[in-house]
């Protein structure tokens, strides 16, 4: 992709266009059209080739912007990882504190509306890979999941590069996905009409409940074996 130049206009024109891709692209994946796209942006349909080139490339322009988006948000976290497992011998409390903090984030991530279609999107992504998914993989969700397995690892005393080490991460990850997934199905079992802070708490509740029942339930494996 060529980058243009742009004014702050042309940065804010972009910036619709990535928005209103996100979400035709959710809806639909690769049929969307450029003329949707750049109605939906309020933007002529010649900005899409003028900023992106082609309807390909504002798509993986959309996969960066996540990559982007998502870094901002957890690149913290990463950070306060990679210094606490490099210490000799690392704080199971504080191990812990920072496997709740990236899921709490998750939660609130996961909970907004505005976040839905970058939701869409990645699970497109998830179930039909394309270029698009490996550049986000590689830049964020790979060392996010890597680093949330050596925390796990950590903690109950197993290797961090076993395959069940990398499962049990995933599916306490699966966890948290669950609420945004399986969105339609817990408002309906729950009576509630829609994610506010107070119900972001209670499954943030749970989710604690349930990563330190895996944390403990692990910790004594490892010691059995």
């Amino acid at each position: 992709m060529n980058p243009v130049p742009t004014t702050t206009k042309g940065e804010q024109a972009k910036s619709q266009l990535i928005a209103a891709a996100l979400a035709q692209f959710g809806e639909y994946g690769m049929h969307a059209t450029t003329r949707d796209i750049a109605a939906q942006a309020g933007q002529n349909i010649a900005a899409i080739p003028y900023y992106f080139g082609s309807k390909e490339d504002l798509y993986l322009a959309c996969a960066q912007w996540i990559a982007d988006f998502i870094g901002t948000h957890f690149r913290p976290h990463v950070e306060a990882a990679s210094a606490l497992l490099a210490a000799p011998s690392p704080d199971r409390p504080a191990i812990r504190g920072l496997i709740l903090n990236a899921c709490h984030n998750m939660i609130q991530l996961l909970t907004h509306d505005d976040t839905l279609n970058l939701s869409k999107f990645i699970s497109r992504e998830q179930l039909s890979p394309s270029a698009a998914y490996q550049l986000v993989h590689d830049q964020v969700i790979a060392p996010m999941h890597t680093h949330l397995t050596q925390l796990v690892a950590a903690y109950t005393g197993r290797d961090a590069n076993d395959t069940q080490t990398i499962l049990h991460t995933h599916a306490l990850l699966g966890e948290v996905l669950a609420f945004r997934l399986g969105r339609e199905t817990i408002l309906l079992r729950t009576g509630w009409t829609e994610f506010d802070e107070d119900k972001a708490a209670q499954i943030g509740q749970v989710i604690t409940c349930h990563v330190d029942l895996i944390l403990q339930g692990l910790t004594l494996r490892s010691l059995e074996s």
